[in-house]
C-alpha cells in the first residue's frame, strides 16, 4: 500500500503520529505537518493553546481553509514551490481563523522535510508575532535530525543479513530527506585493493538529479577529494565558487559537467582506519550545505560505518559456518544450498542442466596410515587449493567428509560437457604434491558423475546415483570417471574420452596442419596448397581429419577447430606463399557454423594480421551443403570477405542441388570439382559431360577450376582434354607438413 492510500486509522499512520508526538513533545511551539496540497496530517497539542483547536479535529483539513483571503494566494504559491525545494523557509506574519471564528495574527516558518512521510513533507511552525525563538528553531531542527538518525539506525536492524544492501538503500533514502539533497551515496574501501574506493550504494532523486555520474571505483590517491577523505577530513564543494580552488580543478570540472551545485563528503572509519565515505549532492539551484547538514551526515556516517563493521563480522561468521575447517572448501550445508538453488533454476528454465560429481581420492588411506594424519590434512588442503584454482565460476566444490569431495557443475548442457569439465578439474591433481614437506605424492581420483535436465530430480537422488557411479569407477581400478547411466557401454566411454582428448589438443600442440598441393597440369608447377587438419593423438597416432571432424561437429568443437586451423595454416604457409616457385594461394576449409558466427570475418582478418599474410593469398572453401544452411548469411559474409580481398571457393562442386545458382549469385573466385566425378572420367560419359560443363560455366564466369582426387594418368589426360588445367590428388602429391613444402620452394 502506498502512503497516499493510507487512512488516518492505518497502523503505520498511527505509529508515525505517535513518534512525531514524542519527537515534538518537548518543543514549546505549535507544529503542523502537511502534505504538498496543504492537507494537515499531524498537529501538536499546543495548537489548542494558540488557536483553540483540538489537534485531532484539524487532521484531514486543508491548512489553506484557515488562512485569510488576503494571504491565501501568496501562501498557496509558496506551497507549490516548497515540495521541490526542500529546506528551511523563512515565513511571515499572516491572519488565520481560530476556533471561535476570529482572525488572529500568527507568524509561520516552514521546513520541507521529506523524511516524515506519510505524515506530510511540510512542517509548519506557528507562533505569536514577536515570539519566534531562534533557540526553539534550533531545538526543532535537532528533533528532526534525531528522528532521522533513529530511523536510519533502525534501517539496519529491520533487515536480515542477506538484505543488508537493502538496508543501505533505505538508510540513504532517509538521509536524502535532508534539504537540498538530490543524491546520496556510500563508498567503501575495496576489500581486495585498499587503494580504491568502491561505490556501495546510491540513492537518487526521481527528478533534478545530477546528469553525470561518478565512476564506480576511484583510487584513494586519484583526486584531492579522495586524498582528503582518506586523511579523515570532511569535504564541502560548490562548483559556483569563484573559480576552482588550486588542486581541486578536476573535482570542480566534474561537478560542473554533472550539474551538481554542491557536494558534501564525510569520511567513515572502522577500527581507527579510513573505511569509506558518505556523500550527499544537490542539483538544485542555490543549494548550500550548512552546519546542520554536516552534523547530520557525520552522524549518519558513524551509524553506517558501524553497520558495515557488523555486517562484515557477520559475513565472516557465516563464511566460517559454511566452510570446511581443514580444506576451506564449502561444507555439506553450503553445498546442499547451492545444489538446491541450481535445481530450482533448472526447474524454472533458467539453466541448461546440472551435473554432480562425487570424487574420492585414490589411496588416501595409505597416506594417512604411512605418513600420519597431519600430512593427510596438509594433502587435503593442497588438493582443495589446487581444485579451487582449476575450477570455473559455475563450479561449487565441497568436502563431504574424509577424502570425499562433491563438485556441482551448474548450467551444464549435457553429460559430455559435464564429463569434460570434471575431467579437466581432476587433471589438476596429476602434478605431484609435497604436503608438509613430504612426498612428492602423485594423487589420482575416482569420480561418479550424474547429469540431469529434470529440475524435479531431488538432490538426494542425484547424490545416490553419483555414489553408485563413484564405486563403479573405483571398481575399474581408480583414476576414472564413471557415469551413472547403466546403459553406458564401452563405446560411449571411449567417445567421451576422445572428446576430452580433443578438447585438450585444441588447447595445446596436439593439432597439426598438413598441406596438399594444387598443381598446374600444363607446367607441373605448384600453384596452391590446401590446409588439412591432423590430430597427433597421444595413443592412436596421427589421425586424418575424417577421423575426428564428425566428433568436433557433434560436440560443438568445430568452430574452435576451424579457427585453430585457419590461424595455424596462415602462420605455417606465410614463408613460402607467393615466393618464386611457391604456391600463390592457401586454401582453408570453413564449416557452416563458422560462417554463421557474427565475428567470423574478424577472425579471418585477425588470422591474416597475425601471420602478416596478404588477403589475396587466402581462399576459403565451403561445400554446397554449407551454403544451403543459411544462404542469406553466406551471401553477407562472402561480400564482406571479398571486400578485404579474400578468395572464395565452392568445394565438392556438383554434389549439391543449386550449383548453377550458387555460381551466379555469390561473389566466388573458384570452384573445385568433386572427386566423385573425377574418379569416373575414364568409364562414365556422364561424369565427363558434367566436368566439361562445369569447366565451361566456370570459365565463362571468370572462375578458377580445380579438379579433386586425381589419382591416375588417365584422369590427368582427360582433364587436360576438357580444359581443366588445375588439379589436386595423390597422383600429384599427398598431404605433408609445411616444412616439406618449404624444402622444395626457393625463397
Amino acid at each position: 500500500m502506498s502512503d497516499a492510500q493510507r487512512t488516518p486509522d492505518d497502523p503505520v499512520i498511527r505509529i508515525r503520529r505517535d513518534a512525531l508526538a514524542v519527537m515534538f513533545g518537548y518543543v514549546d511551539e505549535t507544529i503542523l505537518c502537511c502534505d504538498s496540497t496543504g492537507v494537515i496530517r499531524f498537529a501538536t497539542d499546543s495548537l489548542r493553546d494558540l488557536l483553540g483547536y483540538d489537534p485531532g479535529s484539524v487532521v484531514g483539513e486543508n491548512v489553506l481553509d484557515f488562512v485569510h483571503a488576503d494571504h491565501l494566494v501568496d501562501l498557496f504559491t509558496g506551497m507549490t514551490r516548497w515540495e521541490g525545494r526542500r529546506g528551511n523557509i523563512r515565513g511571515e506574519t499572516i491572519q488565520v481563523r481560530d476556533s471561535g471564528g476570529e482572525w488572529r495574527r500568527v507568524h509561520y516558518d516552514v521546513v520541507v522535510e521529506a523524511d516524515l512521510e506519510p505524515l506530510g513533507s511540510i512542517v509548519v511552525t506557528l507562533a505569536e508575532p514577536g515570539a519566534v525563538d531562534e533557540a526553539a528553531r534550533e531545538l526543532r531542527s535537532r528533533s528532526l535530525t534525531e528522528h532521522r538518525m533513529l530511523r536510519l539506525a533502525s534501517a539496519f536492524l529491520e533487515v536480515p543479513y542477506a538484505d543488508f544492501e537493502q538496508g543501505l538503500d533505505s538508510a540513504l533514502g532517509i538521509l536524502a530527506g535532508l534539504s537540498w539533497v538530490t543524491r546520496a551515496s556510500v563508498w567503501t574501501v575495496d576489500d581486495l585493493d585498499r587503494g580504491y574506493l568502491t561505490r556501495r550504494a546510491t540513492w537518487t532523486a526521481p527528478a533534478n538529479a545530477p546528469t553525470v555520474d561518478l565512476p564506480g571505483r576511484i583510487g584513494t590517491d586519484a583526486l584531492m577529494l579522495t586524498r582528503r577523505l582518506a586523511a579523515g577530513e570532511e569535504v564541502h564543494l560548490a562548483h559556483r565558487d569563484d573559480g576552482p580552488r588550486p588542486g581541486w580543478e578536476t573535482e570542480h570540472a566534474v561537478l560542473a559537467s554533472a550539474g551538481t551545485e554542491s557536494l558534501l563528503a564525510v569520511p567513515m572509519t572502522a577500527h581507527g582506519h579510513f573505511s569509506g565515505a558518505v556523500v550527499i549532492e544537490s542539483a538544485l539551484e542555490g543549494a548550500s550545505y550548512d552546519a546542520t547538514h554536516t552534523s547530520t551526515v557525520r552522524a549518519a556516517a558513524a551509524i553506517i560505518a558501524q553497520a558495515l563493521v557488523r555486517h562484515e563480522a557477520e559475513r565472516r561468521l557465516i563464511e566460517q559456518a559454511r566452510s570446511d575447517r581443514v580444506t576451506g572448501l564449502s561444507n555439506r550445508w553450503a553445498f546442499d544450498e547451492a545444489l538446491d538453488r541450481a535445481l530450482a533454476r533448472l526447474q524454472r528454465g533458467d539453466s541448461l542442466g546440472v551435473g554432480l560429481g562425487l570424487v574420492d581420492l585414490d589411496r588416501f588411506k595409505v597416506v594417512n596410515d604411512s605418513l600420519g594424519h597431519a600430512v593427510g590434512d596438509h594433502l587435503l588442503a593442497d588438493v582443495a587449493s589446487r581444485l579451487r584454482s582449476a575450477a570455473d565460476d559455475s563450479m561449487v566444490i565441497a568436502r563431504l567428509g574424509g577424502d570425499e569431495l562433491l563438485v556441482l557443475l551448474d548450467d551444464s548442457p549435457d553429460r559430455s560437457d559435464a564429463h569434460w569439465r570434471l575431467a579437466t578439474l581432476l587433471d589438476a591433481l596429476r602434478v605431484p604434491f609435497t604436503p608438509g614437506g613430504a612426498g612428492p605424492l602423485v594423487m589420482t581420483a575416482s569420480a561418479g558423475l550424474v547429469h540431469t535436465h529434470d529440475g524435479h530430480t531431488t538432490a538426494g537422488e542425484l547424490l545416490r546415483r553419483a555414489d553408485v557411479a563413484m564405486y563403479a569407477a573405483k571398481g575399474r581400478g581408480g583414476d576414472a570417471i564413471a557415469l551413472d547411466d547403466p546403459a553406458t557401454d564401452v563405446d560411449d566411454v571411449l567417445h567421451l574420452r576422445r572428446e576430452v582428448d580433443l578438447r585438450e589438443a585444441l588447447g595445446s600442440d596436439g593439432l597439426e596442419v598438413h598441406f596438399q598441393g594444387e598443381w598446374d597440369l600444363t607446367t607441373d608447377r605448384l600453384v596452391g596448397a590446401e590446409a588439412l587438419a591432423r590430430w597427433n593423438h597421444p595413443t592412436e597416432g596421427l589421425l586424418a581429419a575424417g577421423e575426428f571432424i564428425p566428433l568436433a561437429e557433434a560436440t560443438g568443437l568445430i568452430d574452435r577447430l576451424g579457427h585453430r586451423v585457419l590461424r595455424d595454416a596462415c602462420r605455417a604457409a606465410r614463408p613460402w606463399l607467393g615466393t618464386r616457385n611457391g604456391p600463390e594461394v592457401l586454401r582453408v576449409n570453413v564449416a557452416s557454423s563458422q560462417l554463421r558466427r557474427p565475428d567470423f570475418v574478424h577472425q579471418v582478418v585477425d588470422a591474416l594480421a597475425d601471420a602478416g599474410l596478404p588477403p589475396r593469398h587466402l581462399c576459403l572453401e565451403l561445400t554446397e551443403s554449407t551454403l544451403l544452411v543459411d544462404p542469406a548469411a553466406a551471401a553477407t559474409r562472402f561480400e564482406q570477405l571479398r571486400e578485404i580481398g579474400v578468395g572464395l571457393a565452392i568445394d565438392d562442386f556438383g554434389t549439391g542441388y543449386s550449383s548453377i545458382l550458387q555460381l551466379k549469385r555469390l561473389p566466388l573466385t573458384a570452384v573445385k570439382v568433386d572427386r566423385s566425378f573425377v574418379s569416373g572420367l575414364a568409364r562414365a560419359s556422364s561424369d565427363r559431360a558434367i566436368v566439361a560443363a562445369t569447366v565451361s560455366m566456370a570459365r565463362g564466369l571468370g572462375l578458377d577450376v580445380t579438379a579433386e582426387g586425381v589419382e591416375t594418368e588417365t584422369q590427368r589426360e582427360i582433364l587436360l582434354e576438357l580444359g581443366c588445367t588445375r588439379a589436386q590428388g595423390f597422383l600429384l602429391s599427398r598431404p605433408e607438413p609445411a616444412a616439406a613444402i618449404a624444402s622444395r620452394v626457393v625463397t
